[in-house]
């Protein structure tokens, strides 16, 4: 090798050495005190070993700062690359807090801003890991540093949709910085070190942290004990995902027969309609090893969302949970609903929706937050999905609940319903007592409340009876129609059955420039 190099060689190396001590050893030593990870440790245990490919590590904050003092900047505070994940190509980038407190500069966002829109032109997943106290914004020789994170937000947003994006909150996350990881499509967050604010005051002591955005906010997907765990998180929630919204969701052999019949399934549900159950309870019976991963499991807990494989093929669920607010809809758990079954729309996942709901809730406080308008949401929403789409009701499917969670003239592939199924629009018990309100004050006159219990539970069965599934299979126009009755212990195997049987199936929406979604 020619002399005429050695001196670059030495300088790169030494360059990629200050690199890779990011802050110095003093600011990591901070950082394992803290229960954290380094950037670069992070990056590590992401990528497959000696998978990952560093972009920008030569970079530094060219500005010289206000009071003349220099600080380290190697990657402008940004650990970034691609690799392998699992055998997966990947991009990545992690701000590292013992650079400047992980605050953004000038050039780490447009670096950032770069790598958005290399994973939407490469077609594969991003992954972010968010550890910093904002943006380094500040007056430099008339610079305000702004220029660069409308730019990111700007990718963020057109790349929407075209490869999963999974971010990790590991610290603190200040300011304009804290919508990066609200526009990636799942969130997870290090309980002990989580801290997503805007900004304003806080007023409890648990603003800002896992647990406020898992159950006040809804910005929290995943709640996780360390770093470590939330890469393994991650990891399993790219398992689920293809690589972007052209190709199919990963096959994976469960070794589970996909025909598997449950005879447990049966003892799940109570025979009393007014006594609830755990909806869990049926989902872990049908899916592949009872494997699920549940997205948001303590934010409006009414409604369970999550993925799982049945016969090796990827899915998410839907479930309404009468074991919580009887399975309501209300205004949280249709936000819930809506983002997810988009999500699954977009990356041509199955959606199995398993309804038990009394419908949406009504009255005049959710008059006032806007009930109605986040059920049309869901109905604008559901309308659009072209992904495999099934149903399955399981009790109660009464009022617009029926409608939204994939009703008949909603177009599902296929609606099964268990034989205890009932399509109401609302509960019998309120039909009972609006239409024969005047009968049943008259059996009170004549035998007293006791007459009058009689006469209400005859009616109330004659009306169940004319709501059951069984009735309405009778029909194959009606507007609560099943396409097939089916034993509850074969529902595993009519869901993976269908999900074969529509494969290769193509629906079209009409052309269009955009849709408008209420909101």
């Amino acid at each position: 090798m020619g002399k005429w190099m050695d001196g670059y060689l030495e300088k790169l190396e030494a360059k990629r050495l200050k690199s890779q001590q990011g802050g110095g050893q003093d600011r990591q030593e901070v950082q394992h005190s803290l229960n954290k990870l380094t950037a670069r440790e992070r990056m590590e245990l992401l990528f497959d070993k000696g998978a990952f490919d560093e972009l920008g590590a030569l970079t530094r904050d060219a500005r010289p700062p206000l009071d003349g003092k220099k600080r380290p900047s190697p990657g402008d505070g940004v650990v970034m690359g691609g690799g392998q994940i699992n055998g997966r190509n990947a991009l990545a980038f992690c701000l590292d807090f013992t650079v400047m407190a992980g605050g953004l500069g000038n050039d780490g966002v447009w670096m950032l801003a770069d790598l958005v829109k290399k994973a939407g032109e490469r077609n594969v997943p991003l992954i972010g890991m968010l550890d910093s106290a904002g943006s380094r914004i500040s007056v430099k020789d008339g610079y305000t540093g702004l220029n660069g994170l409308g730019r990111l937000f700007k990718y963020m947003s057109q790349y929407s949709g075209v490869s999963p994006r999974i971010m990790m909150v590991l610290g603190p996350c200040t300011g304009p910085l804290a919508a990066l990881p609200v526009m990636g499509d799942f969130r997870i967050f290090n309980e002990e070190s989580a801290f997503l604010w805007l900004g304003g005051a806080m007023e409890s002591d648990e603003a800002g942290t896992a647990e406020f955005h898992m159950e006040k906010s809804g910005q929290c997907d995943f709640v996780v004990d360390s770093d470590e765990d939330a890469i393994d998180k991650a990891k399993e929630l790219l398992a689920y995902m293809p690589q972007n919204c052209w190709e199919m969701p990963p096959f994976v052999d469960s070794g589970d027969d996909p025909e598997r019949r449950e005879e447990a399934i049966l003892d799940v549900m109570p025979e009393n309609v007014k006594f609830t159950y755990d909806v869990h309870e049926i989902i872990e019976l049908i899916v592949d090893n009872g494997e699920f991963l549940e997205v948001q499991e303590e934010y409006a807990t009414h409604l369970v969302t999550g993925f799982a494989r049945i016969g090796g093929y990827p899915i998410g669920i839907v479930a309404n949970n009468p074991d919580e607010m009887s399975g309501v809809f209300e205004i949280d758990s249709a936000d819930k609903y809506d983002r997810f079954m988009n999500f699954l729309d977009c990356f041509n996942i199955p959606i199995i929706t398993m309804v038990d709901s009394t419908a949406y809730v009504p009255g005049d406080k959710w008059e006032r937050l806007g009930i109605i308008r986040h059920g049309a949401k869901n109905l604008h929403s559901y309308s659009h999905l072209t992904t495999q789409k099934i149903t399955v009701v399981l009790r109660r499917s009464y009022g617009g609940s029926n409608i939204v969670m994939g009703c008949a003239q909603m177009h599902p592939d296929v609606v099964f319903g268990w034989p205890c199924g009932e399509f109401a629009p609302t509960g019998p018990e309120s039909i009972v007592e609006a239409i024969f309100h005047k009968e049943l004050a008259k059996a009170e006159e004549k035998g007293g409340k006791e007459k009058r219990q009689e006469y209400y539970d005859m009616l109330l069965a004659t009306v169940r009876e004319r709501f059951n599934i069984m009735h309405h299979s009778m029909d194959w126009t009606s507007y609560y129609m099943v396409e097939e009755a089916i034993d509850p212990r074969d529902t595993r195997a009519k869901i993976y059955r269908t999900i074969v049987a529509t494969l290769d199936k193509q629906e079209e929406l009409p052309e269009k420039k955009r849709f408008i979604k209420p909101a």
